[in-house]
């Protein structure tokens, strides 16, 4: 297995139609359906393979682009969500995970003349953790997918179910070139992961009001 080196294949505009139609199979029966259009940049070491039925365990790496707050407990139970309905599952906090995945999330904040232009993104990047680490990994980098949208007007949490969506589908996949997918409103995988996420939200809420309960 070789990991990813730095001198990556210099990305493009092309289109990968062939990559993207598998995806985008699953919803887009509906000309009049609207649709994101999602940017999507993949790499991956040779010879590594999907990561269905590993373990992972986030964690949150800082990004330059982003100076506005997020919500890092919506971000990563999208991702979660979205990291399980690819076949992968969050290692118990007891437990060594087989991948530690890097998250970065932002929103570019210079100013530009038009609002449509400005860019969300999401960026996942998944390192081997043959150590039995809890929380880090010094291994190489074996997969990364970085995947945005253009013209998001609220929060970046709102765009986490699409871009998680995105993300976990072209885990450990090589794009080989930048391209632009577009993704039906009513992608099942998308309403899977918003509803998953939503459940974590739930459970933990109530796991914090039944606690303070006992506290008082």
């Amino acid at each position: 297995m070789n990991p990813i080196g730095r001198n990556w294949v210099s990305r493009g505009g092309a289109l990968l139609a062939g990559v993207a139609a598998a995806w985008l199979l699953a919803g887009c029966g509906n000309i009049f359906v609207p649709k994101h259009k999602v940017t999507v940049d993949a790499i991956c070491a040779a010879g590594v393979e999907k990561p269905a039925g590993k373990s992972f365990r986030l964690v949150a790496k800082k990004t330059i682009l982003t100076q506005s707050p997020a919500d890092v407990g919506v971000i990563s139970a999208c991702v979660s969500a979205a990291l399980a309905h690819a076949g992968m599952f969050e290692a118990p906090a007891i437990a060594p995970p087989d991948l530690i995945v890097e998250v970065s999330c932002g929103q570019e904040s210079a100013p530009r003349a038009d609002p449509a232009a400005r860019e969300t993104f999401l960026e996942l990047s998944a390192r081997p953790n043959q150590g039995k680490a809890m929380a880090s990994s010094r291994e190489a980098e074996i997969w990364n997918v970085r995947v945005s949208i253009q013209g998001l007007s609220g929060r970046i949490e709102s765009a986490m179910p699409l871009l998680s969506a995105v993300a976990a589908n072209y885990t450990a996949a090589d794009t080989r070139f930048q391209t632009q997918i577009e993704v039906p409103q009513n992608n099942v995988s998308i309403t899977a992961v918003r509803e998953a996420a939503l459940r974590t939200l739930d459970a933990k809420a109530a796991a914090a009001a039944a606690a303070a309960g006992e506290t008082k």
